[in-house]
């Protein structure tokens, strides 16, 4: 490798979950829930980073909703570039979106969430008071759309 360059991610190991902090908030957008999470490495390693987060669980108390986890359009997609390696003490974000929650609990609740990165999952972390999203169709599931990591502005 030629001095000063960075390794690259393929070369990394892969970022554990334990090593990986959430913090975020959502807010209400036409019939949905819309924000961004920053995920922030609290150690004093690079690491690699998927292409994006396989699961995005939500919690309201100790219930687990049943919610759909997939990809976000990328024209709600945070702006900036993908990611694929977060430095040490770096950060990345995600941009996430609920839609069509039929179930219940319904209204004001308060919300947590965790992301699957690599198999595992980070710890969660509450997003405060927010109201689940409209009821559109009892026949879909619940969906949580989430984008890329990208670079942190």
């Amino acid at each position: 490798m030629a001095a000063g360059t960075a390794p690259s991610s393929t070369t990394l190991p892969h970022c554990r979950a334990a090593q990986l902090r959430l913090s975020g908030h959502l807010q209400g957008a036409t019939q949905s829930l819309l924000g961004t999470l920053t995920v922030s490495n609290r150690t004093a390693r690079a690491c690699a980073l998927p292409v994006a987060p396989s699961r995005a669980t939500l919690v309201i108390g100790t219930q687990v909703l049943p919610a759909l986890t997939v990809r976000m359009s990328s024209a709600l997609a945070p702006p900036g570039a993908p990611a694929r390696r977060l430095p040490a003490r770096g950060k990345v974000v995600v941009g996430i979106q609920w839609r069509n929650w039929c179930g219940a609990p319904r209204g004001n609740v308060h919300l947590a969430i965790a992301l699957t990165v690599y198999r595992t999952e980070t710890r969660r972390v509450g997003v405060g008071l927010v109201r689940t999203p409209v009821c559109v169709d009892h026949k879909f599931s619940s969906r949580v759309a989430v984008s890329r990591f990208i670079r942190n502005a």
